[in-house]
């Protein structure tokens, strides 16, 4: 599948699911304590404080947001070119729940995309919940729901700083339930790679459940309405899909950069330096490619927004 066709596949999965489809908002957001705009739920965010009524019947919407993170909490600025699946830019699909559903059927519905319609195979993928600490309790509900799709080895306990959303220090939060997926070419990895920083098991979708406040005195109050939050990578998901010949081949590099969202901007690069990508991670031309592509990417986007 093309990127095109991808982004559109997200798009009507979900509006067979009665989602209104969002355009993205702005890379400049309205939130002065912003630089850009970083997370796919910026835009909705009266909505979820209670400023804005949902405009959407039912409370459902779906998009592709665009995102920069070049700063600031979010900021992968530093892993551009270094490593395979890093973006000042990138677009971000998303799939939301204003007070309509929960749980349940953002799982269930997240698992019929990627392997019903997508062909993920189910063997490589991994599913994260929040495990509890001294603040909160295990997200025992999101465990369970998984464990219907996935044997136990692939459902795993995560801790507050990867599976706890929090939009600051006191507000809207709630746990997140993670979708991994195993890389590596015999697909063995394990739940140990899984939250290690590795290109060998990369973070796909996170589905955040909006379910507290979190008070100023530290304790969680639960929220009168529960909200999804739910946010993909489309680069890696592209890169997924195809860099392993529709997942019949993972021997082979796969990249964000070996898609058709960066081929055709390698493609001028080469022809106007004469040089030539030969996708080494550690090459120090092949590096400069892939951080020229990714910021030039970035910079086109951002004046397109006027920024």
């Amino acid at each position: 599948m093309t990127s095109k066709e991808i982004r559109q596949s997200f798009f009507d999965f979900f509006e067979s699911k009665q989602h209104t489809i969002v355009k993205s908002g702005s890379l400049l957001p309205d939130s002065p304590n912003l630089l850009f705009t970083n997370a796919g739920m910026n835009q909705f965010v009266p909505i979820f404080l209670g400023r804005s009524n949902c405009p959407y019947t039912p409370g459902r919407a779906a998009d592709t947001q665009k995102c920069i993170r070049a700063g600031g909490k979010h900021n992968d600025l530093d892993d551009v070119g270094i490593d395979t699946y890093h973006h000042t830019f990138f677009e971000m699909l998303g799939n939301w729940s204003f007070g309509d559903y929960f749980k349940q059927e953002a799982i269930d519905w997240s698992w019929e995309l990627i392997t019903q319609v997508w062909g993920l195979p189910e063997n490589r993928i991994y599913a994260t919940y929040f495990g509890g600490d001294e603040k909160s309790g295990a997200d025992l509900e999101a465990k369970e729901m998984w464990l219907r799709h996935l044997p136990a080895e692939q459902v795993v306990s995560g801790n507050r700083k990867d599976n706890f959303w929090m939009m600051g220090d006191t507000g809207p939060c709630g746990p997140c339930s993670e979708l991994h997926i195993d890389l590596t070419p015999e697909g063995n990895c394990g739940a140990k790679m899984v939250n290690a920083d590795s290109a060998d098991c990369i973070e796909i979708w996170n589905l955040v459940f909006i379910q507290f406040n979190a008070n100023p005195d530290g304790t969680f109050t639960p929220l009168p309405a529960q909200h999804v939050d739910t946010g993909m990578g489309f680069e890696r998901i592209c890169s997924i899909m195809q860099c392993t010949d529709g997942f019949k081949d993972f021997s082979g590099i796969i990249s964000n950069y070996e898609t058709d969202v960066f081929s055709p901007i390698f493609q001028k690069l080469e022809e106007m330096s004469g040089k030539t990508y030969g996708s080494s991670m550690t090459d120090p031309v092949d590096i400069a490619f892939r951080v020229i592509a990714d910021h030039i990417r970035c910079l086109s986007f951002s004046i397109a927004d006027g920024i």
